[in-house]
């Protein structure tokens, strides 16, 4: 048994050092972060065991988890959340800046949900909150057709200045790509393009509200691409199921180890233009990584996470099959914005929940 806990002991320390080494160093540092919340209950588990055996050994483990205990806040937030009520009366504030990102999965364009109705339930949502700031991951729109949904929605909320960034286009009216749009004035935007992918983007906008500008990212990183032969396999492997497919071991590491890698190296593009930025900054977007991943710590350096400060209860954000996993984010420069509140939105209208967010804006004092 202790030789065991020794080797959990060892994943707790390294999935640690997976926020401070770039998995283009070493990538399976990366892997151990994505594996923490597992690596950090088998650690709580042995320290109730050396409890009733040998309690001084429980100190291994109990001292260990103390040193992280900070992480356990990016896992689940221990805050009373707000009502619906309150909310609506939050949003009514003056200088605040009620924010939503949501990867929208094209609007469900190929039917993923089984469901015609779902981009409709989307336009809905976006309707009923009435955000003044909206971050799309996986944006799509038609200029002819079905899908116009741009064109609907400038109709349906009141943020009606639009940053749109195609990252394709196919017979010149089908448009993928990345949206910002705002109730504020755009004043000036910009496009951080990755060398090592043609799906995925990061956008900038500058907004002036309050008599401020902030600068808005909107960002969509690498995913894993796991495809439907790979999650059987994981299914296979955890599930004690018969190994049908010998090659998916080794084909889902490959996948992880090339999204680990590339994500590094968008994220050190990114973290670097942000801190670069003359403005407040607001981030939001679709990670694809956990908090206690190199991506989320860069990212996040100088800046606050508005469900770690304000949310409450699991900030699950991801649908599929791999559950418990916060990938989706707002971050914001504590300097002059406060969270309000932060709320994940249960709805199953994409393969993530929208994330909503209000921040109050307080200017800086002129010594």
């Amino acid at each position: 048994m202790f030789g065991l806990n020794l080797v959990v002991l060892l994943g707790l320390s390294l999935s640690y050092l997976a926020l401070f080494v770039s998995p283009e160093k070493f990538w399976m540092l990366a892997f151990m972060g994505l594996i923490y919340p597992v690596l950090l209950i088998a650690n709580i588990l042995f320290v109730f065991y050396w409890l009733v055996f040998r309690w001084k050994i429980a100190l291994f483990s109990g001292v260990l988890i103390l040193l992280g205990a900070g992480k356990i806040n990016d896992l689940y937030h221990f805050g009373n959340g707000v009502s619906a009520a309150e909310m609506r009366g939050i949003k009514a504030q003056d200088s605040t800046i009620n924010l939503m990102s949501f990867n929208v999965r094209l609007f469900d364009l190929y039917n993923w949900t089984g469901n015609k109705l779902t981009r409709n339930r989307i336009m809905d949502l976006v309707r009923k909150e009435q955000a003044d700031i909206l971050c799309f991951q996986e944006f799509f729109y038609e200029d002819k057709g079905d899908f116009n949904t741009l064109d609907t929605l400038l109709q349906i909320q009141p943020a009606r200045f639009k940053h749109v960034e195609n990252t394709a286009t196919v017979k010149k009216v089908n448009h993928w790509g990345i949206a910002t749009f705002s109730r504020f004035p755009i004043v000036g935007r910009g496009l951080i393009q990755f060398n090592d992918s043609t799906d995925n983007v990061a956008i900038f906008t500058d907004i002036k509200a309050y008599n401020d500008t902030f600068r808005v990212y909107n960002l969509h990183l690498e995913s894993i691409r796991f495809r439907r032969e790979d999650y059987k396999a994981i299914q296979q492997i955890t599930g004690n199921e018969d190994q049908t497919d010998l090659d998916g071991p080794q084909r889902i590491i490959e996948r992880m180890r090339r999204a680990f890698i590339r994500r590094a190296r968008q994220t050190d593009l990114i973290s670097t233009h942000i801190r670069s930025s003359k403005h407040p900054v607001i981030v939001c977007g679709d990670f694809n990584d956990t908090p206690n991943s190199y991506s989320y710590h860069q990212i996040s350096e100088g800046l606050n996470d508005a469900f770690r400060e304000a949310g409450s209860g699991v900030g699950t954000t991801y649908i599929g099959k791999i559950p418990f996993l916060r990938i989706d984010y707002i971050l914001y420069s504590p300097e002059v914005l406060t969270p309000l509140y932060c709320k994940v939105l249960r709805k199953k209208l994409s393969d993530h929940y929208p994330l909503i967010s209000s921040l109050k804006y307080t200017p800086k004092k002129v010594e």
